[in-house]
């Protein structure tokens, strides 16, 4: 892959004029990943003792020493207009301060309980410069996930001369154009706040220049990498500090990391061993893991003897009703419909026999990874609510689905959000089972 080194260089020559730099080729960013020239990149400045998320200088100072040059680092505003290192004024503040949260400080209010109250000394923006300023190998990744633009635009009003040496993230493909127009190179798309699923990014990107995708596991695991590298768009996963998982991620395409404590030198440290290797991966044995629960599920639920609803048989178009369905058509024992927004369902007749139990097998067709939604009603409770729901994960394509649902009283009837993105699905069988 050679579509970024073009980037890579240009932040190189940012550093061209300090003495004592020493880079890759094409990139400063050290260490990285040799046949990507990546940086690994630490996230929330790294992990200082056994802490994480501190966003301290002392993190930052073990991660450099550790090898790393590139540092994710999460910014929040202060009451009185500050860029401070913080990841949120909720959990983060309590777990830092052992205060509950009270909303946003001013700057003089934070940097006093930095110092009578933190364990490490959280750097504000005017800090970090600093301690950037002397360290010019160093690459800045921004996290700010409130008034991320405000925050940028911020930056690159105070600090112009660090643009080369930041890679700003974003969070919507909305953000793309602003952020270049503020005189930023190619930014990290990072998708944890993003709903849309694969085939949507990949339709995104068309329109952007980016550095990489950054992504979080349950992302990887559905072979969005693979997918990148098709475009040779660069990826990351985050947060791995597992050696294994790294493995495993490495053979799913992603090309590097954003992690707390798994430096470059470390991770050779371990390879040399030989001892782990990514049969090992906890993300992966829980893969596995997941598709033996759906063997098992399948198979008792093939065993249940009473059919309550097939699709095969019981289907009729004046028996249903549906939400943001533009289409629906049934031949064959087979539903296709087309969603035009993203809540359709499909309310289901009622059970002939209702019943305290019930499975319900799904074979579905889905435009992209999205989420499967099943609600049911009782006679207790005959309306479809939020807390008489089961949901589960699917990928773009085939997928098959088993969920079982207990009742404190009879089950009556239920519906079928397939999805929770426009587009086609199909339903190649559907059946309810009971004792």
């Amino acid at each position: 892959m050679n579509a970024f080194k073009p980037i890579l260089t240009r932040i190189a020559a940012a550093f061209a004029g300090f003495a004592g730099f020493v880079g890759l080729a094409v990139s400063p960013l050290l260490p990285a990943q040799e046949d990507t020239g990546l940086p690994r990149i630490a996230h929330a400045g790294g992990q200082i003792d056994e802490a994480t998320y501190t966003n301290s200088l002392e993190a930052l100072n073990a991660s450099y020493t550790a090898g790393f040059r590139a540092f994710e680092i999460d910014f929040s505003w202060t009451s009185d207009g500050h860029v401070v290192c913080l990841h949120d004024w909720e959990e983060s503040f309590e777990r830092s301060f052992a205060l509950p949260p009270t909303g946003a400080l001013s700057l003089a209010e934070f940097q006093q309980l930095v110092q009578d109250r933190s364990a490490y000394e959280k750097c504000t923006l005017s800090s970090l410069m600093q301690w950037l300023e002397v360290r010019p190998d160093t690459v800045l990744v921004t996290d700010a996930k409130e008034r991320n633009i405000e925050t940028l635009a911020h930056i690159s009003a105070h600090y112009p001369q660090f643009l080369p040496r930041i890679l700003p993230q974003i969070y919507q493909p909305e953000e793309y154009p602003s952020v270049r127009e503020l005189g930023f190179g190619e930014p990290i798309w990072t998708l944890y706040e993003y709903p849309g699923g694969p085939v949507a990014v990949l339709d995104a990107i068309d329109n952007m220049e980016l550095f990489a995708v950054a992504m979080n596991t349950r992302r990887a695991v559905q072979g969005l990498g693979l997918e990148l590298d098709l475009r040779q768009i660069p990826s990351y996963v985050h947060t791995v500090n597992d050696f294994a998982d790294w493995l495993y991620f490495q053979s799913l395409g992603v090309d590097e990391i954003y992690t707390d404590n798994l430096s470059r030198t470390r991770e050779l440290e371990l390879a040399a061993t030989d001892l782990v290797t990514l049969q090992d991966s906890p993300v992966r044995r829980a893969m596995e893991a997941r598709s033996r629960e759906l063997a098992r599920r399948k198979e008792l639920f093939f065993t249940l003897p009473r059919i309550q609803y097939s699709l095969a048989e019981d289907f009729s178009l004046a028996g249903i009703s549906t939400n943001q369905v533009a289409m629906l058509n049934f031949h064959d024992s087979r539903l296709d419909l087309t969603a035009s927004g993203t809540d359709p369902y499909i309310n289901f007749p009622p059970f002939a026999e209702p019943t305290l139990e019930i499975g319900i097998y799904v074979h579905v067709d889905v435009p992209d990874s999205t989420t499967l939604e099943v609600f049911y009603a009782t006679q207790g409770h005959p309306g479809f609510s939020e807390s008489l729901k089961l949901s589960e994960q699917t990928v773009v394509g085939s997928n098959e689905i088993v969920i079982g649902i207990s009742a404190q009283d009879p089950i009556t009837r239920f519906r079928i959000d397939p999805g929770t993105v426009a587009g086609n699905y199909t339903i190649t069988r559907l059946e309810v089972r009971s004792h």
